[in-house]
């Protein structure tokens, strides 16, 4: 059952207090406290649920790693075995001198172009959470302009009203 109580006509040049009772067994909150705990309530539902996320992902990225490390080892352990048979010496071909260069070139380009990967998306998650803490910033000064300006007008206006009704 919700309530709503208001403060007595004498108190106009005060700020107006909502009061709402969201259950009976609850002490008498006004709207914006309720709504803050709500939200902050929320906030911390997201940060409990995030680690565990960040632990599945995690988890995920490992074993998806590991399979494709334990992939290529069987593979290799096949051709391993397959030139082991001596059926074929492919290390006397030309092909195998090419295969090498070739093999150590792409390996350095993976692993250089893993290293730009990775700074650039550590890059890209620093310039957001500048921008999370940028807007952060803007949202509160414009919350205190919002405030001065709305403090302004009804000291102006309580102002007004006194002198009229004098």
């Amino acid at each position: 059952m919700t309530m709503i109580d208001s403060k007595s006509k004498d108190d106009k040049s005060k700020e107006a207090d909502i009061r709402v009772a969201s259950k009976s067994s609850d002490a008498t909150m006004t709207i914006y406290e309720i709504g803050d705990e709500n939200y902050t309530r929320i906030i911390e539902e997201i940060i409990k649920n995030q680690s565990q996320y960040s632990l599945a992902i995690s988890n995920f990225q490992s074993d998806y790693i590991q399979t494709i490390k334990n992939v290529i080892e069987a593979i290799f352990q096949a051709q391993k075995h397959l030139v082991g048979t001596n059926t074929f010496n492919w290390s006397n071909t030309p092909l195998a001198t090419l295969y090498l260069e070739q093999s150590e070139a792409l390996t350095y380009n993976i692993i250089r172009t893993l290293a730009t990967n990775t700074k650039l998306a550590i890059n890209a998650l620093e310039a957001a959470r500048n921008s999370f803490e940028t807007s952060s910033n803007v949202v509160k000064a414009v919350t205190e302009v919002n405030t001065n300006v709305v403090t302004s007008w009804n000291s102006f206006v309580s102002n007004q009203q006194q002198h009229l009704f004098k």
